[in-house]
């Protein structure tokens, strides 16, 4: 995870470890008690909101207004798992990939569920799977999945496609393992129609790789890029923009690596269709010619920025250190939504991504809650439930 320092422009690295003891977890069991509250989802908790909650679920009092965040109810939910890393799926859904502390690795679809909290809406085990998801995208066919045999974003690393129908499950190793597990790789997935585009690098190194795949992984293509930083933004069922550093961009589309240069002063952190977030001076959502910009939210930022949609609205989460945020718009700026701590929610973890629908704003994180060694899937937003 290589953080950019907006004082030095360096970058650091931010190993989310945790130590002490842990005990084998069964995804998918009955919850247990919630934060504040109680109640079975699968794989989650029970609410723990403020302005007002009733038996059986929330009920939030109609003292809201939706075009006033301030007015908004906080709404915080805890998963009882423990997982020690985290993948989001590129191309705009709600899929993520989990490594089960102890276990393997689960694919799940992430819900809320209105009085039950987080839910696992679909998932799936990768049986003999004890390796670490970097990076991971997903259509109506297939899921395709980079990930390492270290914690830290080191080590080996292998692609993985599992069929969505038929539950087929392939990998293959990718570069030239074994490698020496002292070495940070940096990656990005994503799938442009039938082809799959992935980007590897040693952090160490000044070059990457950026390779072309078919439908059961077999290389097409492979360019040699002079950058180890990648964010895969995919722009349309068929076309993935993969980004290298701050000057590259290469686009794939109908089988072709298409390389142009990017505009250095606004790095691409992350994207989804016409929506890309920028880093230079500011921090930027762009939509075509429509811009939203706003101040840096802490002095280290980590990409990518995850983009997610409702309707004609956007957005992202973004890691800061220790914790992470959500970027929305007004009509004119760009605004961040901090993770508001509570007693039982310290407000630290790895932004995983945003929720954005009407009346509701949040992200999905993985909380950091030292001295506690678990490391469970929580849930940050703001609610409003009050008619327009």
């Amino acid at each position: 995870m290589a953080f950019r320092v907006r004082a030095l422009r360096a970058t650091t690295f931010l190993l989310l470890t945790a130590c002490g003891a842990r005990s084998p977890l069964r995804v998918g069991d009955a919850a247990g008690p919630a934060d504040g509250g109680s109640g079975p989802t699968s794989g989650g908790t029970g609410p723990s909101t403020t302005g007002g909650t009733g038996e059986g679920g929330s009920s939030v009092e109609p003292d809201c207004r939706l075009d006033d965040l301030s007015t908004w109810h906080a709404e915080r939910f805890r998963d009882d798992g423990d997982y020690e890393r985290a993948a989001v799926a590129v191309g705009g859904s709600s899929w993520v990939a989990l490594k089960v502390r102890d276990g393997n690795v689960v694919l799940a679809e992430l819900g809320l569920e209105d009085g039950a909290g987080i839910a696992f809406r679909n998932q799936i085990e990768l049986a003999d799977s004890p390796v670490y998801p970097v990076a991971l995208d997903v259509d109506d066919r297939r899921f395709v999945l980079l990930t390492t045999t270290g914690i830290n974003w080191n080590g080996d690393v292998e692609l993985w496609r599992i069929d969505r129908k038929d539950g087929t499950v392939l990998h293959t190793p990718v570069g030239n393992p074994p490698t020496d597990p002292a070495y940070t790789i940096y990656s990005a997935i994503g799938l442009a129609g039938e082809d799959v585009v992935l980007a590897y690098a040693r952090a160490a190194e000044n070059q990457g790789t950026i390779e072309l795949r078919d439908d059961q992984l077999g290389v097409l293509q492979s360019l040699s890029v002079n950058d180890v930083s990648f964010r895969a933004v995919r722009t349309s069922d068929t076309a993935v923009d993969m980004y290298a550093g701050a000057d590259l961009v290469v686009h794939v589309e109908a089988g072709a690596l298409d390389p142009a240069p990017a505009d250095p002063g606004w790095e691409v952190f992350g994207g989804l269709g016409e929506f890309l977030v920028e880093i230079g001076d500011d921090i930027r959502l762009t939509q075509g010619q429509s811009i939203w910009s706003g101040p840096w939210p802490h002095s280290q930022i980590s990409p990518p920025a995850v983009v997610r949609t409702d309707g004609g609205r956007a957005a992202f989460s973004l890691e800061t250190e220790l914790t992470a945020v959500v970027g929305h718009t007004t009509a004119t700026t760009l605004e961040w939504l901090p993770i508001d701590p509570a007693p039982d929610a310290p407000g630290l973890g790895v932004g995983l991504l945003p929720v954005v629908a009407q009346g509701r704003l949040g992200l999905f994180y993985l909380g950091i809650e030292i001295p506690s060694p678990v490391q469970p899937l929580r849930y940050f937003g703001l609610e409003c439930a009050a008619a327009p």
